[in-house]
């Protein structure tokens, strides 16, 4: 497991132009110079050297590193390649999973082919035998002179969501030839931290992704460096997609949305049961549309298959959606691919937008 420790980092957004050198000059350890924001991310042996930089008037925030980490979710089954994943058929008779049905609707518009998809998580199994030819790179911002290998599962699962392969083996995806890349920021417990975020997205807008999405958790407080990395991104046309978190209740009372999530630009997705109901542990508030999120079998590390509830599953049947979408219409811009989306939903009770399931069910017709 890779070591995640945000002690004693932190993190600098200056209004203009990131200064390596001033940090550097304070005492600072400099890992990592934005590239498409004015961030500096440091270590101190002393938190007041960091804080001496206040003075620097074009400095707008000095944040302390924070600790990421997977929303909980419930793995229900996991299976092999040789077990059978249901009660009628084999994992080597392909399955048509109810919940990529109930989103793609009457028919599939297209496979998604040259949309290329960023899945921001544990990394991804680069040999899965239901991912492997879609698979086609990725980084591993932990440990960057290592593959970012899945070693967790969870980044599998969400990427078989996306793009299983459609071979009659296994399961398929919502768009089964989109091309998929790992880009690993959290470690085999699902941890990571708000700076190794940053750099995934910054690597996602360096390499020209199409929509990212980002199932991870950062409590409710806005990092004034990630909201300037996700800025980045979005003026760069790049939909970014998040799970809404796993902390609702039954009530559905209360802004519970988590970060990435709760960050205006992002779509935030919540969870539904196979009744079409928000299920009680999807957070509620800041909420946009909402997707299948329990119970749902799709890929797993060492080529497995698994079944697993949360909103990070939900978020990756949008991100497949989007891809289908990107496909379609190559020309819209992602405001035009958003409104689509938003107004393709099916509209889920309460009548209207709402804090429960955002404007409905996302739908691919």
């Amino acid at each position: 497991m890779s070591a995640v420790s945000p002690e004693g980092r932190y993190t600098f957004v200056f209004r203009s132009v990131a200064k390596p050198e001033i940090v550097k000059q304070a005492g600072g350890q400099v890992h990592h110079v934005g590239k498409y924001s004015s961030t500096v991310t440091a270590s101190f042996k002393s938190p007041k050297n960091a804080f001496k930089l206040k003075k620097d008037p074009d400095l707008i925030s000095i944040q302390e590193d924070r600790l990421l980490r997977l929303p909980f979710f419930k793995i229900e089954k996991v299976f092999s390649a040789s077990r059978r994943i249901n009660d009628k058929r084999a994992v080597n008779s392909q399955v048509l999973t109810w919940n990529v049905a109930r989103v793609l609707g009457k028919r599939r518009l297209n496979n998604g082919t040259g949309v290329r998809v960023g899945v921001i998580d544990t990394g991804l199994d680069f040999h899965h035998p239901d991912l492997v030819s879609n698979i086609k790179g990725g980084v591993n911002v932990l440990s960057p002179f290592l593959p970012p290998q899945d070693d967790n599962g969870h980044g599998t699962h969400i990427a078989g969501i996306i793009g299983a392969l459609n071979n009659h083996f296994g399961v398929v995806g919502i768009a089964p030839k989109v091309s998929l890349y790992a880009i690993k920021v959290l470690n085999s417990a699902g941890h990571g931290t708000i700076s190794n975020l940053i750099k995934g997205i910054e690597w996602a807008i360096a390499n020209r992704m199409h929509i990212l999405n980002i199932s991870i958790s950062g409590g409710q407080t806005i990092h004034p460096a990630l909201a300037q990395a996700i800025a980045a991104a979005v003026s760069r046309g790049i939909l970014i997609v998040a799970a809404a978190g796993n902390n609702g209740n039954a009530s559905g009372k209360g802004d519970t949305v988590s970060i990435p999530a709760r960050i205006s630009p992002v779509i935030s997705v919540a969870a539904l049961n196979k009744l079409n109901r928000r299920d009680s542990y999807s957070a509620t508030g800041k909420v946009d549309i909402a997707a299948p999120g329990t119970g749902i079998l799709s890929t797993y590390f060492y080529s497995r298959y698994a079944v697993l509830s949360g909103t990070s599953i939900a978020a990756a049947h949008v991100t497949g959606v989007l891809a289908i979408y990107r496909a379609a219409f190559p020309r819209a811009t992602s405001a035009e691919l958003k409104a689509m989306l938003y107004h393709r939903a099916i509209d889920l009770p309460p009548a209207g937008r709402d804090p429960l399931t955002g404007v409905g069910l996302v739908q691919g017709l």
